[in-house]
């Protein structure tokens, strides 16, 4: 990974979120341009960033590295600074789309938007327990469905009953007469279900005659700013809504559904899949048997996690982490297993990788795949994003293939 602002763990996040941009859909120039605001609060205060690199180096070896207390605050303080900038670039994008819009130039509006929508969006998830937090999470997500209808990105709006409330997904349908094999695609802790189209994994899945259903999780996207659906370990309780609905439709074929998760998605699927023996093949993008008991380098502090899980305190956080595990649940999985992994992953260690792979035991197949900087087109970090692109095409390719093999059973459920 280049380093963009000086290597530490307060700045991993930083760094982290630059690459993943530019995996998601923005250019380099657009990340440059956003990050010109932080970059002179580091050349003013080049000596605290020295010293957060001394105390606690960074050496990108799958090692998360202890962040003292005082720099991560430092890091905090400084969050919003890092956050206007984004979303002034995001703006000034917005801003030159709709000029375009205005002249016809509809397809050149409509991706102008896609990258506006990545940084707003990057902004929000590096926000702490901002009072804005929630306004920018809908104008970045405005922004993308505007950059879908200028595309004619086609897919239809779904609402899954819920908890007596609705979750909010989006159905993409692959090319051709049906029914398509299906994938269930679970997000992670920041993302909201439109990342899986910016991030390029809905297209990938489509040119491979595979539909996606992609959902706010409870804990991400809308379910998290406008239910009040705090993230809860027990997948299956939406899985099962999501596969339902899913097998409701005539265009899917009912013996070639898999399910997908990227980040803590891949906690979400490799969970959903053993708890409903319907689903074919699981794919855990980036795996997580459970959260350890010191968080990651995932740029959030204790505060902001509480407001993910729905706690009022850190004491009650403690005591609702444990309860994300795999544990006891994963010897259930039937289906086929994939599992791909960095081998430099900061948040998660391929330890976790390789721990998914040895307690499915009775996976019906297994691969894991681990990508390294000497291999595979890079991609050593969390979830490939670093660069995404030779991985998320191996990715949907073992999908695919697993997909056209045989049912489980040898026939049809």
């Amino acid at each position: 990974m280049i380093e963009i602002i000086p290597f530490s763990a307060p700045t991993y996040w930083m760094n982290f979120s630059a690459h993943m941009a530019v995996s998601s859909g923005a250019t380099l120039g657009d990340v440059e341009r956003a990050m010109r605001p932080y970059l002179k609060h580091v050349a003013a205060h080049k000596e605290e960033f020295e010293r957060a690199r001394a105390i606690a180096p960074l050496n990108f070896d799958g090692k998360p590295a202890a962040v003292p207390e005082d720099l991560a605050q430092a890091m905090f303080k400084a969050t919003p600074i890092w956050c206007d900038g984004w979303l002034a670039e995001g703006e000034r994008l917005a801003a030159a789309a709709e000029s375009f819009r205005a002249q016809g130039q509809r397809i050149t509006a409509g991706e102008i938007l896609r990258r506006a929508s990545v940084l707003v969006s990057f902004a929000e998830w590096s926000m702490l327990l901002s009072p804005h937090k929630r306004e920018v999470f809908d104008r970045g997500r405005a922004l993308c469905s505007s950059a879908m209808e200028l595309l004619g990105a086609h897919h239809e709006m779904v609402a899954l009953p819920y908890a007596g409330q609705e979750l909010e997904g989006m159905f993409w349908p692959a090319p051709g007469p049906g029914p398509h094999p299906t994938a269930v695609c679970f997000n992670g802790l920041h993302s909201s279900m439109e990342w899986f189209w910016q991030v390029g994994l809905i297209r990938e899945l489509n040119r491979r005659g595979i539909s996606a259903f992609v959902f706010d999780c409870p804990g991400s996207g809308s379910a998290r700013f406008h239910k009040d659906i705090h993230l809860e370990p027990e997948t299956e309780r939406y899985a099962q809504v999501a596969l339902d609905y899913v097998l409701s439709r005539g265009d899917v074929d009912p013996d070639r559904v898999a399910s997908v998760g990227c980040s803590f998605g891949g906690y979400r699927t490799v969970r959903a899949a053993s708890r409903d023996p319907r689903f074919r093949v699981c794919l855990a993008w980036g795996a997580l048997y459970d959260i350890p008991a010191q968080a990651a380098m995932s740029g959030l502090d204790s505060r902001t996690m509480m407001w993910f899980m729905g706690v009022a305190s850190l004491e009650e956080l403690m005591a609702k982490r444990p309860k994300f595990t795999l544990e006891d649940v994963i010897q259930n999985l039937e289906c086929d297993l994939v599992v791909f992994h960095g081998a430099a992953d900061m948040q998660v260690p391929v330890e976790h990788a390789q721990r998914v792979i040895d307690k499915a035991v009775n996976a019906r197949s297994k691969e894991l795949h681990v990508y390294g900087a000497a291999g595979g087109g890079s991609g050593e970090q969390h979830c490939h994003l670093d660069n995404l692109g030779t991985a998320l095409g191996h990715m949907t390719d073992r999908v695919a293939a697993l997909l056209q093999g045989p049912p489980l059973d040898g026939g049809a459920r």
